[in-house]
């Protein structure tokens, strides 16, 4: 560890799930490539997994080694391996890595002789931020969110949820640049555990870092800032970019190569997004209906020992073949994105999954499921006007007809050709400058830390 004295050190330590992998190593990348010793913390079952994406990288992963949690089989240390109601519980105990993360600190200074410059800590690990305290460094908090989900929590963090909820569907929200009326049903789910964890976070981090671009989500970015009273960046990246090698990518890129440009729906619910078999055979049904040309990535649930293509309608395959492909498990969601031909993407509106889209310039479909995949698909057809919605809940079974005309609103009429063309303009207004601008103003923080990183 000598040539650490060198540098600055940062470490890293995101929740243990991939749509939180992905933004930390994406920004891991870009702090390493500005100089900085970067150590990336998880847990020994998740660590391989992530290196293999760092290949070529000089960040240095650390394992921390999860003690036995009840009800969580061994080894099953991140929420893509583990079905939906598992994966609370990582959450609920992931403060049981406190002390393995606490020992690791600890023989970290006393081999360098100095403090990490700071901590970036997922929101999800508000644990941490204690941790940092008792060393004294530097805690700044990552919100893998978006900058509106994230003032949603901060706003019902600060305010009490049930008085204004009360009787009422609709609760207005008018607070400073903030102005949004949300559903009941948009509120989101295991809200207690959440706003737990998030205002402790917020109540001991020196500074906040958002994922999203400053010129996407900028009076959101601004309303953290005033509410928090504290530093708050955009450090969403462009840096991953799509690439193709494996039998399956080329297979998909040949598919698309034979569609004409703007012509295909992508459909895909994410890494942990799954539908009942009758959620399955009524999105189905209002796609062949539709008639438009398609690629569908269905993933099987975790531990539920099911073919998820089983669940489609009986002669679907072949009643679509000549204009649709299905494709079991992952594909290159990049790469499709990316594509003149895919024309709009039917989406759960996962935050990296609608960054990824609103990147490419393509208008969405959205089926939020959980979470604050709701305020995603709110920003997306709401304020953005990108996006139609389909169906809301992870339970909730879409009305066929509706599913057919609103893949055809938005894949033939004048108001699909509006929202891609918003899309694209949206495109253009979170720009690489931009980007760069935001994480260069973060590394000037750290680096403004001077040497309060010396023990």
């Amino acid at each position: 560890m000598a040539e650490w004295k060198e540098s600055k050190h940062v470490v890293m330590f995101p929740f243990m799930a991939q749509g939180h992998f992905i933004p930390f190593l994406t920004l891991a990348k870009v702090l390493a490539s500005q100089g900085f010793t970067v150590s990336f913390l998880t847990t020994t079952a998740s660590s391989p997994k992530l290196q293999s994406q760092a290949l070529g990288s000089s960040i240095r992963f650390v394992s921390l080694s999860l003690p036995p949690i009840r009800g969580l089989p061994l080894g099953c240390e991140s929420t893509d391996v583990l079905p939906p109601i598992k994966g609370v519980l990582l959450f609920i105990y992931s403060h049981k890595l406190s002390q393995p993360f606490e020992d690791w600190l600890l023989q970290v200074m006393a081999e360098t002789s100095r403090k990490p410059a700071c901590i970036i800590s997922d929101v999800f690990l508000p644990w941490t931020t204690q941790s940092a305290s008792k060393f004294g460094i530097p805690c700044v908090v990552f919100h893998t969110t978006g900058a509106m989900a994230a003032s949603l929590q901060q706003y019902l963090f600060t305010n009490p949820v049930s008085e204004m909820i009360g009787d009422h569907q609709i609760i207005e929200i008018r607070d400073r640049s903030m102005n949004v009326n949300l559903r009941r049903s948009e509120l989101p789910l295991v809200l207690p555990v959440i706003q737990q964890a998030y205002g402790l976070a917020k109540e001991s981090c020196s500074a906040t870092l958002v994922n999203t671009f400053d010129g996407l989500e900028a009076e959101y970015v601004r309303y953290l800032q005033e509410s928090t009273g504290k530093p708050v960046w955009s450090v969403a990246s462009s840096l991953r970019k799509p690439h193709f090698g494996t039998d399956k990518e080329s297979e998909c890129i040949r598919w698309l190569d034979s569609q004409k440009e703007n012509s295909v729906l992508y459909v895909s619910f994410g890494s942990q997004g799954f539908l009942s078999q009758d959620q399955t055979k009524a999105l189905a049904r209002g796609i062949a209906a539709s008639n438009q040309p398609f690629i569908w990535s269905i993933k099987d649930p975790v531990g539920g020992h099911v073919n998820s293509c089983d669940f489609l309608p009986e002669g679907f395959i072949e009643a679509t073949r000549t204009r649709g492909i299905v494709i079991h498990g992952w594909v290159p969601q990049l790469l499709i994105l990316s594509h003149p031909s895919t024309a709009c993407f039917l989406s759960h509106c996962g935050w990296n999954s609608t960054l990824e889209s609103i990147s490419a310039g393509l208008p969405m479909l959205a089926w939020p499921l959980i979470l604050d995949q709701f305020a995603n698909a709110k920003l997306v057809v709401e304020q953005f006007r990108i996006g139609l919605q389909i169906c809301e809940g992870f339970d909730a079974i879409p009305n066929s007809d509706i599913v057919e005309n609103t893949v055809k609103a938005a894949m033939t009429t004048e108001i699909g050709k509006e929202m891609r063309q918003r899309a694209l303009q949206i495109k253009e207004s979170i720009n690489e400058v931009s980007c760069k601008l935001s994480v260069k103003a973060f590394v000037s923080y750290i680096l403004s830390l001077g040497f309060k990183d010396d023990k």
